[in-house]
């Protein structure tokens, strides 16, 4: 027989193991995150490093441009003042000297005059010398206007004040535009690891630590760029999804574990409730084998040393019946009553060989109707007498393979203890129908007076309620049923207090 674990230490052991696998799986699933959060904080800052170093790139090149424009203006204006000092210019020369040189315009402020020449005529009209010189960017005109002294200060007692050259910015602009950091925060915001790069803007807060996975979906790194703090937002999709992809297989993991344990600790119970059954079973059939032997050595010494002495204390009883002619009527109602007692005797002997001893079928054809027909006259009478309604229903004939006097005492049985457990009366309705090739035979009757409990010893040896029963009726009847390979069952209605007997023999040959 094989050896199982017992179901409460399967299930122990399979919690423990859940909970420690669950611990584990746990623990690498922190610790997973964990590095994926490391490993993302060093791509953002990697990210950051990068734009950072592109923007500075940006500035630089913005800066680079401005100081060529202001280094070529500042030329222009210092050979345009060269020239001015041999000759001074006239506004037709300066429009014609401004086109030549692709200049959007040049100004000339002699001594304390405010008026000055231009080229073109009236150009910057209004304007005078600034304190300081150098390159400034007038938006509203598109222009870059470089201011220069002659001694680089300002001097009102010069007699050349000022010169004003002006470079149109459009062309400079696109070119601007195209390294600008607006532009280039614009395309890092395409990317797609970015979500977004931004300057921090005044109303942040500027001790906030950006930093931070903000509800599983940015990472914020600051970088500082000429005293301004550069705001690089790494998308963490991939983190989250994988973080979602972890715990739904954590889940699915110890789902299965305890799916898993359960079932493996249910069908453990099934086993061992299976195995302690049997075993049960096979001890009651094993106790009843021991009983049955001890009863049929019994029996053969009670059978032995018994009937004879009993047939012969039988037969003196009837020949002291027959022959005393003067005994009173009293001595002849006890040699009655003794050979009652000694029937009774025999016919608990006669029990207890046909319970020992194996139900030897002839394998005669019997007709199930005739045997019934003949057991229901049997009983009418008594029936009568005890006022129990007794009703006979047979479609046809059953013929089938078996033994007459066997079947009539398993019938007469059946009809017998429907008839005893009725003495105030009662019914017996007893029918006949042929299905399937068995013959069937449904006794019920009233009476039934028995517990749930005490129902379920109804085929046990020796469980009776009569005060002069053997308690092996029923068995020997189910012996008989099977010894003609059929089934003998019941169904009982506890409510209504009666049973009924259902008999299935097989039709033919046995």
């Amino acid at each position: 027989m094989k050896r199982y674990p017992g179901w409460q230490t399967n299930l122990f052991l399979f919690s423990l193991i859940t909970i420690l696998v669950g611990s584990y799986f746990y623990r690498q699933t922190m610790q997973a995150s964990q590095e994926l959060l490391n490993h993302s904080q060093d791509h953002s800052e990697i990210l950051a490093a990068v734009v950072e170093l592109n923007i500075r790139n940006a500035l630089l090149s913005q800066n680079a441009i401005e100081e060529t424009v202001a280094t070529s203006l500042e030329n222009s204006a210092r050979f345009i003042h060269y020239l001015d000092a041999i000759e001074p210019f006239s506004s037709d020369e300066l429009t014609a000297f401004a086109t030549e040189a692709g200049l959007a315009g040049v100004r000339i402020i002699r001594g304390d005059s405010t008026v000055g020449v231009s080229g073109p005529s009236r150009w910057l009209s209004g304007k005078t010398c600034p304190e300081s010189a150098g390159l400034e960017r007038i938006d509203d005109k598109h222009l870059y206007l470089y201011s220069y002294f002659p001694d680089n200060q300002y001097n009102a007692n010069s007699e050349l004040n000022c010169v004003f050259v002006a470079l149109s910015s459009f062309e400079i602009d696109v070119t601007l535009d195209k390294i600008s950091v607006d532009r280039l925060l614009t395309m890092f915001d395409d990317m797609h690891d970015i979500a977004y790069v931004r300057f921090r803007r005044d109303d942040m807060d500027s001790d906030t630590d950006y930093s931070l996975i903000r509800n599983d979906k940015i990472m914020e790194t600051v970088v500082s760029i000429q005293d301004r703090d550069l705001i690089v937002a790494l998308k963490m999709d991939r983190f989250g999804k994988r973080r979602i992809q972890m715990k739904n297989e954590f889940i699915v993991f110890i789902t299965f574990l305890i799916l898993f344990g359960g079932f493996s600790s249910w069908w453990l119970y099934r086993v061992q409730r299976q195995r302690l059954q049997q075993t049960r079973e096979f001890e009651r059939k094993m106790a009843r084998q021991h009983e049955d032997a001890a009863l049929g050595r019994a029996a053969a010494t009670i059978t032995h040393e018994l009937r004879n002495p009993l047939n012969a204390i039988g037969m003196g009883l009837q020949r002291m019946q027959i022959e005393s002619e003067n005994l009173a009527q009293d001595h002849y109602k006890l040699i009655a009553s003794m050979r009652n007692a000694v029937d009774r005797t025999n016919t608990i002997i006669s029990r207890l060989n046909q319970y020992m001893y194996a139900v030897e079928v002839s394998g005669k054809p019997v007709n199930i109707k005739s045997v019934l027909r003949q057991e229901v006259t049997l009983y009418e009478a008594q029936c009568r007498k005890q006022n129990i309604d007794i009703t006979l229903n047979c479609e046809q004939d059953c013929l089938i393979s078996g033994d007459k006097v066997l079947l009539e005492q398993l019938f007469e049985n059946l009809i017998k203890n429907s008839v005893e457990a009725q003495l105030n009366g009662g019914f017996i309705n007893i029918t006949m129908t042929q299905v399937d090739g068995n013959c069937c035979v449904n006794i019920e009757n009233g009476g039934f007076l028995l517990t749930v409990d005490e129902s379920k010893l109804l085929f046990e040896p020796y469980f009776t309620q009569k005060s002069r029963g053997t308690g092996l009726g029923l068995v020997i009847s189910k012996k008989i049923v099977m010894a003609h390979k059929g089934v003998l069952t019941w169904q009982g209605d506890f409510q209504k207090q009666s049973i009924k007997f259902l008999i299935t023999l097989p039709v033919g040959n046995s």
